[in-house]
């Protein structure tokens, strides 16, 4: 479809089948994915569901059955399985989605910290495509000492198990070995 010689995805047809319209919100840790998505709803109908702050608030829950596995990848540093991250980010889509309807159709989720690894992209695939319409992605480039400045800085008054230098060096490993080549897809 174009418009004027303009071409662009026409979501209007999801509305009717009821998926839920995804933008993939990707950088490093401290890129300020968080930061700018809150920018973009505070603009656009939009909703944010950071995949990090989904795990991190079924971690602490005390009837989630894999809240000590999930506790242990967030401090490693090492990447929740994808079943856990999708099985949080889906019921956090359909609680969104069941609140108070929209004059302007169905919301568009800002996804934040997802895909991680190629892992979290086949499980994507496999799990996601008819409950969901991917539009695109937003990727956050900065330098690995800035990108360490922020996370100290937050640290002081975030209150993240993961926010300490040890944790922080742990996922900037993970995502130059694993997420970056992501987004080259």
């Amino acid at each position: 479809v174009n418009f004027g010689g303009i071409p662009y995805l026409d979501t209007s047809s999801l509305a009717a089948n009821h998926a839920h319209r995804v933008v993939f919100i990707l950088g490093g840790p401290g890129a300020g994915k968080g930061t700018q998505s809150e920018r973009i709803v505070d603009t656009y109908k939009c909703v944010h569901l950071s995949v990090g702050d989904l795990l991190r608030t079924g971690a602490e829950k005390a009837d989630y059955e894999h809240a000590d596995l999930v506790k242990e990848c967030l401090v490693q540093g090492n990447i929740v399985p994808v079943a856990l991250s999708l099985g949080l980010l889906r019921i956090a889509m359909d609680e969104k989605a069941d609140e108070e309807d929209s004059e302007y159709g169905s919301r568009i989720f800002l996804v934040d910290g997802f895909p991680r690894n190629y892992d979290n992209v086949q499980g994507w695939m496999k799990h996601m495509p008819s409950y969901t319409a991917v539009l695109g992605a937003l990727v956050y480039n900065c330098p690995m000492d800035v990108l360490e400045k922020r996370i100290m800085t937050r640290a002081e008054t975030s209150g993240r198990s993961d926010d300490n230098l040890d944790s922080a060096r742990r996922r900037f490993d993970t995502f130059r070995k694993q997420t970056e080549p992501v987004g080259e897809l």
